[in-house]
């Protein structure tokens, strides 16, 4: 009796150990004043009803708006799994760029299978934005247990990139480029080469060179 007791303790541990309750995203790349897209990704082995955590953007990219069925203004959000049964909060804090993400059911319903991408978030990028880091922090999933458990995985890094705007300007239109602050840094240009990494004004619109 003692040793299947003892069994019974060390398969339980090693259930516990091979557990795996975490969120995890990839690299994206974003242009300057386009949109991308940010998937959050959660792999859980027990059943999870709940989470929450905060998302910090670098300086430069934002998440925009977009009006709903019912008419109001929302940010861009999307909720992939168990849409119709779980509700998902998110509110701008008062540090630009971090957001917080909350999605719960009222009837402690699970999210369906195990592995996917559980929130779709747009994001997009300022005129002059270079790439950053965005980060996932304080990271909580609650199973459906009474009481429930929380799990808290490590914090998610997303390196987001962008390419530069151009890399030549046109042969019949040469351009003035100037620096943010108005200098005329190059005149009758028809490329950037040779240009100091920066932010540039050419045809009054901001050019990014790497």
């Amino acid at each position: 009796m003692k040793k299947l007791l003892l069994m019974g303790m060390l398969l339980a541990m090693a259930s516990g150990m091979h557990a795996e309750n975490l969120l995890k995203a990839s690299d994206i790349e974003v242009k300057p004043g386009e949109e991308g897209t940010i998937e959050i990704e959660m792999v859980n082995t027990d059943p999870i009803c709940a989470f929450e955590f905060l998302l910090t953007l670098p300086t430069g990219l934002s998440i925009p708006t977009y009006i709903n069925d019912d008419d109001e203004e929302v940010l861009n959000v999307v909720l992939s799994r168990g849409k119709s049964k779980h509700t998902l909060e998110i509110a701008e804090q008062s540090t630009a760029g971090v957001y917080k993400l909350l999605s719960y059911s009222s009837s402690n319903q699970t999210f369906k299978e195990n592995s996917g991408t559980i929130v779709t978030i747009k994001v997009k990028a300022s005129s002059d934005f270079t790439g950053g880091t965005a980060t996932i922090s304080g990271i909580a999933l609650t199973d459906n247990s009474s009481p429930a458990n929380e799990f808290n995985p490590s914090d998610v890094t997303i390196n987001i990139t962008s390419t530069a705007g151009i890399n030549e300007i046109s042969a019949e239109k040469p351009a003035t480029v100037y620096d943010l602050k108005g200098n005329q840094i190059r005149k009758n240009a028809t490329s950037v080469e040779g240009l100091a990494k920066g932010v540039y004004i050419i045809n009054n619109k901001k050019v990014i060179v790497k």
